[in-house]
């Protein structure tokens, strides 16, 4: 199976009438079947509300197009057993290809959404555009070389990244934007393949929202999914699907001037979200205490590396170090804020705190509560669970990877 097949299968635009029909059952059912792994064609059929011998028809299609396969029968119950379908894992696969701030994680997706073969945390220097862009490249073509999946069996890439994403041009238009290099046309001329550029907050909620254990995949829910990091930026669900907006931008909560302070943000602004409540804010809050001659065990690494990461706050607040608990909870109270306003203007069911400052656990969840409380209103805010994410830094790379996925199969 290639790109231009199972792009006909399920997003040619002329289809009309019973096709039409058939096309839209046949994504629901790739739906259901990614939500609940296996199904029989009775289960499938009320599922559509459609006839047994109309459903026998569309997963007969479905298995000759490969998409699809028989897994067995159902062993309880009376009479003749049901046959159990599934998706096929092996009739393509998808690449992700996440760039973090020091390093890239790459992956492949069968078609059943599993992770099959995978590489992390492989470094990355982000220096000359140029040069950036050729390491990606020269890393993907090392994994694919190594990989035992066949070439022709990989029909589509993704690649995320953070700062601002036009989705519709494909343009990179913040501090990750690798100069004018034009970043999908050099990548689909390498690979030989088609690629679909998102930006890794983006890529970080749908991996939260489908792989994080919370019982919502594919259900009519209003999510928010915080990805907290050295940044921060707000992933949006409606009715089950991802908010993109015009033109991608949909979710730059960050960006909100919430705070009349001379803090530049990235985005050229001041005053911005993200300049009091990010990892990178967190950072300067502790920096300047220390200055300031507040004592700390992050002190002598200060001292040592000449700047702290966001691994060795996370590692200090839990050794109990008050100077890295007192940065958590100021940030955490500005991010309350911040999402208050999140709250009241989209009534979500859910906020999940995501990233890497997920990992701080319930000294930055408590704060964030007793803001959000303080901040916004209580009708509202009393419809609205807030948790941490259960899956941390492991939701970019498959999240990368099944948007990819769907967005092929036309499913967002």
């Amino acid at each position: 199976m290639n790109y231009s097949v199972l792009a006909h299968t399920f997003k040619e635009p002329e289809l009309t009438g019973v096709a039409f029909k058939n096309q839209g059952r046949k994504k629901k059912v790739i739906r259901q079947l990614t939500a609940r792994g296996e199904s029989t064609i009775p289960d499938l059929s009320d599922f559509l509300n459609i006839s047994i011998p109309k459903t026998t028809d569309l997963m007969a299609e479905l298995l000759q197009e490969g998409l699809v396969i028989d897994t067995g029968r159902k062993t309880e119950g009376l009479g003749r057993k049901a046959v159990i379908y599934g998706l096929n894992p092996e009739s393509c696969y998808f690449l992700g290809v996440e760039i973090r701030k020091y390093k890239i994680n790459i992956g492949l997706m069968g078609f059943n959404t599993s992770i099959v073969e995978s590489s992390f945390n492989i470094p990355f220097d982000f220096s000359d555009a140029g040069e950036s862009l050729n390491a990606v490249i020269k890393e993907i073509k090392t994994f694919l070389s190594h990989s035992a999946i066949p070439k022709d069996k990989i029909i589509g890439v993704g690649l995320s990244l953070a700062g601002r994403i036009n989705v519709k041009t494909s343009e990179i238009l913040s501090i990750y934007h690798f100069a004018d290099a034009p970043v999908k046309q050099k990548l689909e001329n390498e690979l030989n393949l088609p690629v679909f550029l998102d930006n890794d907050s983006r890529t970080i909620a749908y991996g939260e929202y489908n792989f994080g254990n919370y019982g919502l995949p594919y259900q009519e829910k209003q999510v928010c999914i915080v990805n907290l990091d050295y940044g921060m930026a707000l992933g949006i669900f409606v009715d089950g699907k991802p908010v993109y907006g015009a033109s991608g931008y949909a979710g730059e909560i960050s960006h909100i001037p919430m705070f009349d302070n001379q803090k530049i943000c990235f985005c050229g602004k001041k005053g911005c979200l993200e300049t009091e409540a990010s990892g990178l804010a967190m950072i300067d809050f502790i920096h300047k205490k220390i200055n300031e001659g507040s004592s700390s065990s992050l002190q002598k690494l200060l001292s040592k590396k000449g700047f702290v990461e966001l691994e060795d706050i996370i590692e200090a607040v839990n050794r109990g170090d008050n100077l890295a608990i007192e940065a958590v909870s100021e940030i955490a109270h500005k991010l309350g804020k911040g999402l208050a306003v999140a709250i009241n203007l989209l009534n979500p069911e859910l906020i999940v705190i995501g990233g890497m400052l997920s990992a701080l656990g319930e000294p930055l969840l408590l704060p964030v509560k007793t803001s959000v409380i303080h901040y916004s209103l209580s009708m509202v805010n009393a419809d609205t669970k807030i948790a941490l994410s259960s899956i941390n830094q492991k939701a970019g790379l498959p999240g990368c990877c099944l948007l990819v996925r769907d967005k092929i199969l036309g499913l967002v």
